[in-house]
């Protein structure tokens, strides 16, 4: 295992990287393996299994046994709570300043904790005390690990500079397995609600009331695409759009992040700003209103996705939709 970086190390730096694991036992070791090679050491990692029934705990205890100061099993009562609700509790055991989460498939860059946190520590010191989240690119890679695309977000045709909360209202351009957040944040995101479509997502939602998301260009995550992913890459292109959206499924989408939105006024409804409470209400009611409220309220609050083709998918749902008399 390598040193610490000089200049990083010291107790106000330490990381807890958090893991929920569930059937992840084919690419388990891959993973711990590219963890334990960082070039940064001043972390553990905090694993919570989701219920699996292949070899996954067997493969956590080995390196757990072979690296009890690095490797931290939380074993509770809780069978499948899935992958939100598991990363939710495993932030309660989390007490580190910084926290990383992190996928059972993927594979970490060697530097990949050392230059988030170095991005970190210099966004503190220009915002000290702020709710802070970091988040990078990552690298594209079949079940092989052959390279598809060297760059997620140019793969995704996603841009890291719209986090804005009328932007993230809409669509999540935070990968969770990318991510670092300080200690503020984690005080202010507590326990995430059941209708948070995924804890990165709110997660981004929260740090996006304060202005305090950041990101790298770089990847730092081998994101391994593989039938089993619960959330993967798939390629953005006119055709998969129009292929693969139909109406039912695309209002159901809709509504789940309507719904989303109405949970998160429901939780911060007090540390909302008034401009920042008009938004998110407005966003709730869209499809309350008539067709033409509705896209003159997308125009004003610039709701809007990451893309042209998403933009339109998006306009087109709103504008078909029928409003319940």
């Amino acid at each position: 295992m390598k040193k610490n970086i000089n200049g990083l190390n010291n107790n106000s730096n330490k990381v807890d990287i958090l893991l929920s694991t569930y059937n992840g036992s084919k690419y388990l070791p891959e993973l711990l393996l590219s963890i334990l090679n960082q070039s940064y050491q001043d972390w553990k990692i905090i694993i919570r299994d989701d219920g699996s029934n292949d070899d996954t705990i067997s493969v956590i205890n080995d390196f757990m046994n072979q690296y009890p100061e690095k490797v931290i099993f939380i074993q509770d009562h809780f069978q499948n709570l899935r992958p939100c609700q598991s990363f939710s509790k495993l932030l309660e055991y989390s007490s580190a300043p910084y926290i990383m989460f992190c996928d059972q498939d993927d594979i970490w860059l060697s530097d990949k904790v050392e230059i988030t946190i170095k991005k970190m520590l210099s966004l503190e010191k220009e915002f000290p005390n702020s709710p802070l989240l970091v988040h990078t690119d990552l690298t594209v890679v079949d079940n092989d690990l052959k390279v598809i695309s060297r760059s997620f977000w140019e793969y995704q045709k996603l841009n890291p500079k719209y986090n804005k909360l009328n932007n993230l209202l809409t669509q999540n351009i935070v990968t969770g397995c990318t991510m670092m957040i300080n200690k503020h944040l984690k005080e202010l995101v507590k326990n995430i609600p059941q209708k948070a479509i995924m804890h990165d997502w709110w997660i981004a939602l929260v740090a996006s009331l304060y202005g305090g998301i950041n990101h790298i260009y770089k990847p730092t995550v081998l994101y391994r695409q593989h039938s089993g992913n619960n959330v993967g890459a798939k390629k953005y292109s006119i055709r998969q759009f129009f292929t693969k959206s139909k109406y039912r499924e695309a209002f159901k989408s809709v509504k789940k992040i309507i719904e989303q939105a109405q949970q998160f006024i429901t939780v911060y409804n007090s540390q909302l700003s008034k401009e920042q409470f008009y938004l998110i209400k407005s966003f709730i009611q869209l499809l309350e209103k008539n067709r033409l409220l509705r896209l003159v309220d997308i125009c004003v609050y610039r709701f809007r996705k990451n893309g042209l083709i998403r933009n339109i998918g998006f306009l087109l749902i709103m504008f078909l939709f029928n409003k319940k008399k």
